[in-house]
């Protein structure tokens, strides 16, 4: 599903113009995109977590030439399914 195919779905669910829409989605990724850059953890009841995990830096060994290089820390992000959303696959699944 694409940014304007949700847009689409939203505004006539809710009953809303495109730009509303738009409007409203575009401040809640950016609220949720604050929150994480500021390490805060996103809980969305009965979707899920999204968190910000912090790598250390660690040393990579290249199999082919022997050479070991150091890979620099890292901030990544981290989605859990919230237990809804695994239940829900858990029906596909069986059924298919």
């Amino acid at each position: 599903m694409t940014n304007q195919e949700l847009v689409n779905a939203l505004s006539k669910r809710l009953g809303w113009t495109q730009r509303q829409t738009s409007e409203v989605l575009g401040a809640t990724i950016s609220i949720i995109n604050g929150n994480l850059e500021e390490g805060k953890a996103i809980n969305i009841q009965g979707f899920g977590l999204f968190e910000t995990k912090k790598k250390a830096e660690r040393i990579s060994v290249n199999p082919v030439s022997k050479q070991r290089f150091l890979i620099p820390p890292k901030i990544s992000l981290a989605f859990r399914p919230g237990q809804t959303i695994k239940d829900n696959l858990k029906k596909l699944e069986v059924n298919e």
